[in-house]
This record gives structure tokens, C-alpha cells and sequence, in this order.
């Protein structure tokens, strides 16, 4: 078995005419040298390198500029679709192939935010947080029972905190993201005192890009996780978001 390295980011929308900003954000993406991202309110020119393929969504329920997408998976291994989701705007799933590894299947996804509706419903009381993720946990029950042989990977903006001690959700928000993951079988890598944006020792902020895993993947976590930019906030001028990645033992 060989080791892995899987991160997560949200890049804030990079757009075609900020060429500065989204050489910037390449620039980390290939020091961070993962093989699989999930990467998030992206753009299409925005590549871990020239040795990836990547997978998008495929519409979007926001006005959106050419080249845009919620969520793309990008993975230097083979790498194969999987339809049929319950929210093809936000999220994408793909069966990749690591040499020397169990396949994996990896769902990358954005939550809604607060004050951010989901489809026809307000998000109010969190009533949107909630429809959105109950339709995207039944993906991940649904993939998981469908790919047996394959580890388990949950990554993306999930817009809510699961640090010791509060920086954004809300107490809804948090409580039904948590049951969501258990009832799925995953453990989120990024919560509690294993927040690598707190770990970083940034205790006013905490991530809410988070990566969860699968049963076998959670055995072979190299501690602790890495989150960048390295500083007391994320730069603005980048994304307002920490990116998380985390690396798993070879056999």
C-alpha cells in the first residue's frame, strides 16, 4: 500500500480576470503536493498540474462566469464519474484508483452558509443547512453501499465549525452535521481538538473545510493535519478560507 495525501479548499471564486489571485492559489496548491483535492468554489484554471484529471459539477444554482464551478475533485490516479446525486449544483462524487491502495470513492461538496437559501427553501431556522445535507447524506450512505470495496472520502465547505469552542455555524447546523457523519460511518478529521487551523494555533477561527473518512482511512491518519496559509487569518486577497490536508500511512 502506498501513501496518500487528500486536502481540501475553498478558493472564494477565482475568476478568468484575476490572473494574479489565481496564480497565487496554484502556487499553494502544488506546494501543498496532495494527489487528490476536493477543491471548492473554484475555477477551471486553477490545476494541482498538468498530471491531474479533474471531475466539476456539472450546473450551478447561481449566476456563474465560464469555467466556474461549486466543486471540482482533481486526482493524479484514474479517476471515473458517479451520477446520479442528490445535488449535482454543489456537489460531485468519483471512483479514483490509487495504485497499491483500495479504490476510493471521494464526494466533494458545499453546504449552504448562513443566511444562504437551498433551492426553494429559506434558510431560516437552518431549514436550508438541513435539507441540503439530509438529501447529500443519503449520497453518502447510498455510494457507500453501492462501492463495498472502496474507502470512503467526504470533503468540502461544510460552512459550519466543529472546533472545541465556537467561530461559525450555529448550534443546528452543528448538532445535524455531526449525527449526519455518524450516521454514515465517517469520522471528520477536522473536529475537536484535531481542528488543524486551531492545532496551527490560531485559536479566534477554525476550520469549516473539513475532511471525513471511512473506517480504514481513519487507521491510517498521519497526525496532525496541516492547514494553510500559515498566519493568524486566511489572506483576503487570496480566499477567506484555511485549506486542510491530510496524509495516510503506506502500508
Amino acid at each position: 500500500m502506498n501513501a496518500l495525501r487528500i486536502a481540501t479548499w475553498n478558493l472564494g471564486r477565482p475568476t478568468e480576470s484575476q490572473r494574479v489571485r489565481r496564480e497565487r492559489l496554484t502556487l499553494f496548491i502544488r506546494k501543498v503536493n496532495a494527489d487528490i483535492w476536493v477543491l471548492t468554489e473554484t475555477h477551471s484554471s486553477v490545476s494541482p498540474g498538468s498530471d491531474f484529471q479533474s471531475v466539476v459539477t456539472t450546473t450551478s444554482d447561481r449566476p456563474a462566469e465560464a469555467g466556474e464551478a461549486w466543486t471540482a475533485i482533481w486526482s493524479r490516479f484514474p479517476m471515473s464519474v458517479l451520477g446520479a446525486l442528490s445535488d449535482p449544483a454543489r456537489a460531485v462524487a468519483a471512483r479514483v484508483e490509487p495504485p497499491g491502495r483500495c479504490p476510493i470513492v471521494v464526494y466533494g461538496t458545499v453546504l449552504p452558509w448562513l443566511g444562504g437559501a437551498w433551492r426553494e427553501v429559506p434558510a431560516a431556522k437552518g431549514a436550508a443547512y438541513a435539507a441540503a445535507l439530509a438529501a447529500q447524506a443519503r449520497d453518502w450512505t447510498t455510494l457507500q453501499s453501492d462501492h463495498p470495496d472502496c474507502d470512503f472520502v467526504l470533503a468540502g465547505d461544510m460552512n459550519q465549525d466543529l472546533a472545541e469552542s465556537h467561530f461559525y455555524g450555529s448550534r443546528g447546523n452543528r448538532a445535524a452535521l455531526v449525527a449526519a457523519f455518524q450516521s454514515s460511518g465517517l469520522t471528520c478529521l477536522t473536529a475537536g481538538a484535531d481542528d488543524p487551523v486551531r492545532l496551527g494555533g490560531v485559536r479566534a477561527l477554525a476550520t469549516i473545510d473539513h475532511l471525513c473518512v471511512s473506517d480504514r482511512l481513519a487507521q491510517q491518519v498521519r497526525w496532525p493535519l496541516v492547514a494553510w496559509p500559515f498566519g493568524p487569518i486566511p489572506t483576503k486577497t487570496l480566499t477567506d478560507h484555511f485549506g486542510t490536508a491530510a496524509g495516510f500511512s503506506a502500508a
